[in-house]
Order: structure tokens, then sequence, then C-alpha cells
């Protein structure tokens, strides 16, 4: 999987359901609104479609997991992913 390095050019003010290709730093958040880690990079297919966010997880960050975008919706103005 290649690293995605474009960023959206477009700043959608509500959620939206696929993450944009550079999110380091967003917080992620459960579907019950309680912080769960911060995005770390997004891995994307040959066709440059993202596919997963790595998301540092932990009290202290230790652990990283990979989480498929069809279960992760952006808000960029608030600069989060959501987990539905």
């Amino acid at each position: 999987m290649a690293h995605a390095s474009v960023d959206t050019k477009s700043k959608v003010k509500s959620a939206d359901a696929s993450p944009p290709k550079r999110c380091a730093g967003y917080a992620v958040y459960d579907p019950l609104g309680q912080k769960i880690g911060v995005a770390e990079e997004v891995f994307a297919n040959r066709d440059d479609r993202p596919q997963y966010v790595r998301v540092r997880i932990g009290f202290f960050g230790g652990r990283s997991v990979l989480i498929p975008v069809q279960f992760v919706e952006t808000d960029q103005e608030r600069r989060s992913l959501i987990l539905k």
C-alpha cells in the first residue's frame, strides 16, 4: 500500500463519509463520542483511494491500529474522525 500524500481541497462543514488523504493529528472518536486516539496517516490503494487510517491508541499512545475508511466519517472543521 502506498502512503497517500495529497490533501483534499474542499472543506466540508459537516461530517463526510471519506477521510481526507492527510488527516495526521486528527482526533479519533468512537460512536459514543469518546476520544480513542489520534490519526497518524492514511494508506491508499494503487488507484490512490484511501483504504486504511492508522490510529495511535492507548493511554500513552503505545499501540497503533489500522481502521478501514468505510468505518470512518470525517469532520474537517473540527479536525476529527468519528467511527461509525
